[in-house]
């Protein structure tokens, strides 16, 4: 029997197999991408906080933080393999303020999570209400997470 032909036969299906990977299997998200679970402009309890950051490590302690602002069922979330971030600007005495993650920057040990505090201008046309904005966001690392903060003044015609 010829040699080459066996090897062959032998080694063309492993090459082949080995192209092949169960395209259902979840691939790990990259520690740079984060997604929102919920955000909003006022605790629907009607309660104010302070402002405030807190890391959330596990599914009880997220859906009991979450149930203090909103009645919206909780993400079902794989705390294995990441945290949960909650940023609160708190109390605001009118409308036109924001707050949102823009970014998460990776290091060895840490994770950056870049968050933008967007505030009315002196002409800004706002409501009157008192306002609350906050956002819940996963990160996929189980990493230190640090915050680093950005403030933006809107600038409005007066």
């Amino acid at each position: 029997m010829n040699y080459n032909y066996l090897l062959f036969l032998i080694l063309v299906p492993v090459f082949v197999l080995g192209c092949f990977h169960d395209i259902n299997a979840e691939s790990p998200l990259p520690e740079s991408e984060f997604f929102e679970t919920h955000s909003g402009e006022n605790i629907e309890n009607g309660t104010f906080t302070t402002k405030q950051a807190k890391v959330i490590g596990n599914q009880v302690s997220y859906n009991r933080v979450l149930l203090n602002y909103t009645s919206l069922a909780p993400a079902t979330l794989d705390f294995s393999k990441g945290t949960v971030l909650l940023v609160d600007m708190g109390q605001r005495n009118s409308g036109g303020y924001a707050i949102g993650t823009t970014s998460v920057n990776v290091s060895e040990n840490f994770v950056v999570v870049n968050v933008s505090l967007s505030i009315p201008g002196e002409n800004c046309a706002v409501s009157l209400a008192l306002t609350n904005p906050y956002q819940f966001i996963f990160i996929p690392t189980k990493k230190e997470v640090l915050i680093s903060e950005k403030l933006t003044v809107a600038q409005c015609e007066g």
